[in-house]
């Protein structure tokens, strides 16, 4: 009897199993996963506009007519993808508040919440061409002199608990980032730039900037994350730090905390709601999936790839110097050999960033231009990255790599032991002491190298052999990471190893313009000072055309590799990734110019189908799983069509 009874409960599960899968493509609801969004909503708001707001102001009606708008742009979500399940994944620090403004508001988790998932911008980018669409507003328009700014809002926008988003809610944002309070100088600078926003309507609000910058559209427009008036309008900055430190406000977004179900120090869970006002909108489409989202912390990468290997975490990010070694380790792994766990290697545009040995151009002896090169000729990268990283990352030519803004024809420079001693003697390095260390003035040749990571030494050794057989004596000094950057923006180094990431929007002025080499605190490091890269920052801070502004970048990286104030190092062209494989995801894996973090919570789904292969799998070690090509190119070959 006990034989039948579980064959039949087995014919059930099929049969519930196969009935969703025939019909997943023609409902939302998921009855393979054991999850369910939620809601939170207080106030029940008929949908649509304030009947007392006549469309000329935005309300019921209203036409856009002079207005601009997006009504045809790129989706790269899954038209496919079902909602529901979860994915479980780690993050190597436990937030220090929940708050998305303010102190210590800079976590990844933070960013997530605040740019992707819980909060909303009045606009959006779209994916491909980076050109903005609705979000919040439906509607913008830019003023001739390009210093004002007006958004007509979507008067379906709520916030979580039900509210109409308003106008008032702009002003209130504003108003909370321009407070002293909040103890972020740095937002209170940006958003002061901008004169009080105005409330035209209740669905109307305008706002001038202080300055002509095409940023300042895109900060405000795309980059301005709103909150509830109601929950923030009444309180200081130092009132909204203390109230929200741990307690999580509600957005208009997709995702919602529960604060219930936080474990301070260990994790959180997000939650998907079931009433997102635009949940059905068409530039969500395949977005936003999972019924919630786990971040465990993790702070010893080794423990976290081994609980990546066990399962208990679904996903594990490979990309770096010191995960190459994870990254080949699971070739070896049962697991892995059975398809139960898959490795992706995706190339996209993400942007690379900066990386490299910083030469602090304001002292002796980089001063000296000649040295500057012979030390970028001394660093041998090819052989770091074929001897040490098994030929993973790409030699680094540009200060924007793998990008648009990257400049194909600066100059490639590589070791040449030759020309960097033809460099030094010329500049004035011709004698050498009996230990082989050359000599000018009576002083050998040696510098200082700080550095802030113990995986650096590996490279580093070599770079000091290599300095050595040319005459110059380097000293690696470890440090912690607080005292390398420290160090760097105090200025107070003559060479040191550093890196800075990458920004789909480059800001040239921050790192390299006018007065930043006697900044303290920019991230102008190396000391550049240009007059024509003065002027091209002018430029293109106030070009509103896209393709001037590469072609601004373009120029302007040709002119940094001239000058040589790093000795470059190298990229990632790809993101490395491992997973559970009971995922889907859109075509190209990850989106065209995000990287792992950003892109798996937003595009990513459980799939039904790989879901009930991936149980069986585990009980049965027979079942060999499908494991797919392992390098995707999409998002390469698609920027050459």
């Amino acid at each position: 009897m006990e034989k039948i009874s579980t064959l039949l409960r087995h014919s059930i599960f099929i049969f519930i199993v196969s009935s969703f899968l025939i019909s997943c493509g023609k409902s939302k609801q998921t009855k393979i996963f054991n999850t369910e969004p939620v809601s939170i909503k207080k106030y029940d708001t008929p949908p649509g506009a304030d009947p007392n707001v006549p469309a000329e102001l935005g309300g019921d009606g209203f036409t856009g007519e002079g207005w601009e708008t997006k009504t045809e742009f790129n989706t790269i979500g899954n038209p496919d993808a079902v909602k529901g399940g979860s994915i479980i994944l780690s993050i190597p620090d436990f937030p220090g508040t929940l708050r998305m403004e303010g102190k210590d508001a800079n976590s990844y988790v933070n960013y997530l919440l605040k740019y992707q998932i819980a909060y909303e911008g009045l606009l959006g980018l779209d994916p491909i061409t980076e050109e903005f669409i609705p979000e919040l507003a439906t509607h913008w328009k830019i003023s001739d002199d390009k210093r004002e700014f007006t958004f007509r809002i979507n008067p379906d926008a709520r916030w979580a608990d039900g509210k109409p988003v308003v106008a008032e809610d702009v002003i209130a944002t504003w108003k909370l980032h321009v407070d002293p309070g909040i103890l972020s100088p740095y937002t209170n600078i940006l958003y002061g730039s901008y004169e009080e926003p105005v409330a035209v309507s209740k669905y109307i609000v305008t706002v001038k900037t202080k300055q002509l910058n095409w940023r300042q559209f895109l900060y405000f427009g795309a980059s301005l994350r709103i909150m509830p008036a109601h929950l923030i309008g009444n309180l200081t900055g130092a009132e909204y730090l203390e109230k929200y430190q741990f307690e999580f406000i509600p957005g208009s977004g997709p995702y919602i905390i529960d604060v219930n179900e936080i474990k301070k120090g260990q994790s959180l869970i997000v939650r998907r709601r079931s009433d997102y006002w635009a949940e059905d909108a068409e530039q969500n489409i395949g977005k936003f999936n999972f019924d919630y989202i786990k971040f465990e912390v993790v702070n010893d990468r080794r423990i976290e790839f081994e609980k990546f290997k066990k399962g208990e975490l679904d996903l594990i990010d490979l990309t770096g110097i010191s995960k190459i070694d994870n990254w080949r380790e699971l070739e070896d792994y049962e697991k892995y050999k059975q398809g139960l766990i898959l490795r992706r290697e995706v190339y996209n545009q993400y942007p690379s960033g900066l990386r490299g040995i910083c030469l602090n151009m304001r002292k002796p002896p980089f001063d000296d231009i000649r040295i500057r090169k012979a030390f970028a000729h001394l660093f041998n990268r090819t052989k770091i990255i074929e001897k040490l990283y098994y030929d993973v990352p790409a030699v680094l030519d540009s200060y924007w790599a793998n990008s648009v803004y990257e400049n194909p024809n600066n100059p490639k420079v590589r070791y040449d032991y030759d020309e960097a001693q033809r460099l030094l003697s010329e500049a004035g390095w011709t004698e050498k002491n009996a230990d082989g260390y050359l000599v000018k003035g009576g002083k050998i040749f040696e510098l200082d190298l700080p550095f802030g990571h113990p995986t650096l030494e590996r490279f580093l050794t070599i770079f000091q052999e290599d300095l050595k057989k040319a005459g110059i004596k380097l000293n690696l000094r470890q440090v912690d990471g607080t005292t390398s950057f420290k160090i760097g923006n105090e200025r107070n180094f003559t060479v040191i190893y550093t890196g800075w990431g990458g920004l789909v929007f480059p800001n040239p002025e921050s790192s390299f313009g006018p007065g930043t080499a006697d900044q303290p605190n920019s991230t102008n490091w190396s000391g550049v000072k240009d007059a024509r890269i003065d002027t091209l920052c002018y430029k293109y801070n106030i070009s509103f055309d896209r393709d001037e502004r590469i072609r601004i970048i373009q120029e302007i990286d040709l002119i940094l590799c001239q000058l040589q104030p790093y000795a470059l190092a190298w990229y990632y062209p790809s993101q490395r990734i491992g997973f559970a494989n009971k995922f889907g995801y859109p075509t190209g894996i990850l989106s065209r110019t995000e990287d792992v973090t950003d892109a798996i919570p937003t595009y990513w789904f459980n799939d039904p189908e790989k879901t009930v292969e991936y149980e069986k799998a585990l009980k049965d070690k027979n079942i060999v799983l499908e494991q797919g090509e392992m390098v995707d190119k999409y998002w390469i070959t698609y920027s050459k069509k």
